[in-house]
């Protein structure tokens, strides 16, 4: 008589299942294949689509179209990890935005338009309105220093509206140092020929460290010739690039959730001595318009 065998299929999970099955039949056993896994979601990507006015499942749902092509419902929704329940909803939105096309067929087909056609043109608005909305931000700081300035003997509060002041050259570059140490994600700062050297004493061995731990570094600057030496032994450290286009004030953004904007009260090589003024921020709107007005002088920008 034929003995039954015990055989044991390890799926995923927190038991093995275990079939008991004559050893007459054991070589007709056949393992159903398993469930494809869906594709990661590009956090970052996903962002990106969201300042440009899409919702999360729209991103996503245009982000699974972009990358896998033409595709039925059951599928996007697979790979694009958007409820079936709500993915139609949201793929007559992003038609109606001009991003996806229907194909008239049985089972339905759905079509991503090129990015070049809509979202191009929807980010260079953005960033032109970035650097209209950092003209303006700067033109307020100065007015409110100066009406901060003619207040005499009045000791003004220095939070309002998550934005606070910081007087002194050395102040600054401490408050900057402690915001670069605590960086998780990223660091963009732009600074002057003149600001690069401070920026290069006062910080190269915390912006070291922290890109040793996997921060994203970049310095952008508009150097010269008098400067060249420290921002080639700084892009020996970090990313440097070399706009044309000066900028008015040295920043620099933190995480995209942290801001500060300094003057250049004077423009010298000295790092502790000078009556510069900063502005320290934490408000959503200003750090997303100087991280995009750097992304976009970054784009233009040249290797040393």
């Amino acid at each position: 008589m034929a003995k039954a065998v015990s055989i044991q299929l390890h799926v995923p999970g927190p038991k093995s299942l275990c079939i008991q099955r004559d050893s007459r039949f054991c070589s007709e056993l056949e393992l159903l294949p398993a469930r494809p896994i869906a594709p990661a979601v590009d956090k970052e990507e996903i962002r990106a689509l969201q300042l440009l006015g899409l919702t999360p499942y729209e991103a996503k749902a245009y982000l699974g179209l972009v990358k896998n092509g033409p595709s039925g419902a059951a599928e996007l929704s697979f790979r694009s990890h958007v409820p079936r329940t709500k993915l139609y909803a949201v793929l007559r939105t992003l038609e109606r935005k001009g991003l996806v096309r229907l194909t008239p067929s049985l089972p339905k087909i759905f079509n991503a338009v090129s990015p070049h056609a809509i979202l191009n043109q929807k980010a260079r608005e953005i960033a032109d309105q970035a650097a209209s909305a950092l003209e303006v931000v700067e033109k307020l700081a100065e007015e409110y220093a100066l009406k901060a300035k003619s207040i005499i003997g009045l000791q003004l509060p220095r939070e309002a509206n998550e934005l606070w002041h910081i007087d002194g050259r050395k102040q600054i570059h401490d408050r900057v140092g402690q915001i670069i140490r605590r960086a998780a994600k990223s660091v963009s700062y732009y600074v002057t020929p003149a600001g690069l050297v401070r920026a290069y004493k006062a910080h190269v061995d915390f912006l070291e460290k922290i890109r040793r731990r996997g921060v994203a570094v970049r310095v952008l600057s508009h150097t010269s010739e008098d400067v060249r030496s420290v921002a080639q032994e700084l892009a020996a450290v970090v990313k440097v690039r070399r706009t044309m286009k000066p900028l008015a004030a040295n920043f620099v953004c933190v995480d995209g959730q942290e801001l500060v904007v300094m003057e250049n009260s004077p423009d010298d090589f000295d790092v502790d001595n000078g009556t510069a003024r900063a502005a320290w921020t934490t408000n959503k709107l200003l750090v997303g318009l100087y991280e995009n007005l750097f992304e976009r002088v970054w784009e233009g920008s040249s290797p040393l």
